[in-house]
């Protein structure tokens, strides 16, 4: 039963345009204020999420993320592939997995020292909450607690 469950996420299987807004923090417990853009966009050999997300109180300019989803395309399966070019030293790999009301995104550098998980929660059709942290090796880089809201289909 809960592989069908799918039909009744909005996020990322529905195209649209999302936006973020919330907290980051980082490896030294500092909090900052997150905002950003997420673009979902379906073709039928792939589904794709661009994301700007920018942290104030940073040194650093907007992080721009492109993440390449395999569509969950066969009935009754709950979880899929993802891959993204982060601008990084080297591309991550994850999964979507479906459990309930949740989409959970374990991922992974290449060589495995860069590895984190998020959790996206439906709250209603238009809101999502996203947890998710990001380690390197054994320490913590990152973590986040965001709300994406949905701004319209695409």
């Amino acid at each position: 039963m809960e592989a069908n469950k799918h039909h009744e996420h909005t996020y990322l299987f529905e195209p649209g345009l999302w936006t973020m807004d919330g907290l980051y923090f980082d490896e030294a417990g500092g909090r900052h204020h997150q905002t950003g853009e997420l673009v979902i966009i379906h073709s039928p050999d792939i589904w794709i999420i661009d994301s700007r997300v920018n942290i104030s109180g940073q040194d650093t300019r907007d992080f721009t993320t492109r993440y390449q989803i395999e569509p969950f395309t066969k009935k009754g399966v709950s979880h899929t592939e993802w891959k993204s070019e982060t601008g990084g030293p080297e591309p991550i790999f994850g999964l979507f997995v479906l459990v309930e009301d949740c989409l959970m995104m374990p991922w992974q550098s290449r060589s495995g020292i860069h590895w984190g998980q998020e959790v996206i929660a439906r709250v209603t059709p238009d809101e999502y909450l996203s947890r998710g942290f990001a380690f390197l090796q054994d320490q913590r880089i990152s973590s986040w607690a965001v709300r994406l809201s949905r701004q319209g289909n695409q």
